[in-house]
C-alpha cells in the first residue's frame, strides 16, 4: 500500500471521533449517572394487557432494582394499536396483517405539573392469518407483545440519550 492510502485510511477512521459522534449503545448512555436517573422514574400502571406488558418491560429495563422510594420523575404513557391487512386474496380475505403500535410518553416531575421530556415511538409487528381462529388470536397477541417489548426498548433508549445529554 502506498503512503497516501495508509494516510487516507487513518484519517477516515478518525473522522467519526472528530465530529463528536457517540454510539447510541455506547458507554455515554449506560453510565452510572444515567442509570441512577432512570432508577428514579415511577411508571404508573398502563391500561390493558398490552399496556401491562409494556409497563413490565419498562420496569425491567428502567428500574431493575424495584420502585424508587422517592421518585424524581413520573413516566406517563399512552398507546394505540392499529391492524392493517396486507395480503388480500381474490375472495377479499386477508392472510397477513401489520400491527402498528404508536406510543406517546411524557416524563414529568412527581406532581405531573412540569413536562421534563416528551417523545413517541412507532413499532410494526406482522403476523399471518390461518384458518384456525385460536391460532389467529395467538398470533395477534404475540404480535402485540413483540410490539410492546420493542416500544419499551425504544422508550428506554430515548430516555437514556436524554439523561446522558443533560
Amino acid at each position: 500500500m502506498s503512503l497516501f492510502r495508509i494516510t487516507a485510511v487513518v484519517l477516515l477512521l478518525g473522522l467519526p471521533t472528530a465530529c463528536g459522534f457517540q454510539p447510541l449503545y455506547g458507554s455515554a448512555t449506560q453510565n452510572a449517572e444515567v442509570k441512577q436517573e432512570l432508577a428514579d422514574i415511577y411508571i404508573p400502571p398502563i391500561k390493558g394487557r398490552t399496556g401491562q406488558i409494556l409497563r413490565n418491560q419498562l420496569l425491567d429495563v428502567i428500574t431493575p432494582k424495584g420502585f424508587p422510594e422517592a421518585p424524581k420523575y413520573r413516566l406517563l404513557i399512552t398507546f394505540e394499536v392499529q391492524k392493517i391487512g396486507l395480503a388480500i386474496q381474490e375472495n377479499d380475505t386477508k392472510t397477513r396483517f401489520n400491527l402498528t403500535m404508536n406510543t406517546r410518553f411524557r416524563l414529568t416531575d412527581p406532581t405531573e405539573k412540569a413536562v421534563v421530556y416528551a417523545g413517541s415511538t412507532q413499532t410494526v409487528s406482522a403476523y399471518n392469518v390461518v384458518q384456525s381462529e385460536f391460532a389467529n388470536l395467538a398470533a395477534e397477541n404475540n404480535a402485540e407483545k413483540r410490539a410492546a417489548i420493542v416500544a419499551a426498548e425504544q422508550i428506554n433508549q430515548q430516555l437514556s440519550v436524554f439523561f446522558s445529554a443533560k
